[in-house]
């Protein structure tokens, strides 16, 4: 346990380096054309935005706490080794799949009003390209920050510009 949060603790501290903010940008060039291109080619997402005012200010700033604060230390933070530790390619891909096995779960346990979305396909598709994309931030920086951000910002910009599904 004592290691979990130091683990925890080492994430949360650590700011990327312009090294580390380099490779979020070379990570990012890649991740976010491939996430819209499976979200608009599968139709999980089309321009619709929710009016601005202050329930769309209400979502954008929970969306930081819950998914994407919350899933990052658990999926990334206590998951995913720091980038000087060993990490081999099954370790990955197990860490991806928890990501998204977490979804599912969700929907099956918490049943959130759009939980039939957390069992489509399409949806876990590009989930599975989101988690591969944070394990990668993470393992590139040693920091959730970026981790959090992108999940945030990606999550939501589909709920608030692209039509996804809101409480």
């Amino acid at each position: 346990m004592i290691r979990a949060g130091r683990r925890l603790h080492a994430a949360l501290v650590t700011w990327p380096d312009a090294r580390g903010w380099r490779a979020v940008g070379r990570e990012l060039l890649w991740g976010l054309p491939l996430i819209a291109l499976l979200a608009f080619a599968t139709g999980l997402a089309h321009f619709d935005p929710m009016p601005f005012g202050l329930p769309w200010l209400g979502v954008f700033f929970t969306l930081m706490l819950v998914p994407a604060l919350g899933e990052e230390l658990v999926f990334r933070g206590l998951i995913v080794p720091p980038p000087d530790r060993p990490f081999p390619l099954w370790q990955a891909a197990l860490a991806v799949g928890m990501f998204v096995l977490w979804h599912p779960f969700q929907a099956l346990t918490f049943g959130p009003p759009w939980s039939a979305i957390f069992l489509d396909w399409r949806f876990l598709m590009i989930v599975a390209v989101l988690g591969a994309l944070l394990v990668r931030l993470y393992r590139g920086t040693g920091s959730i920050w970026p981790c959090v951000c992108a999940h945030w910002l990606i999550v939501a910009g589909w709920k608030l510009l692209f039509a996804g599904p809101i409480g």
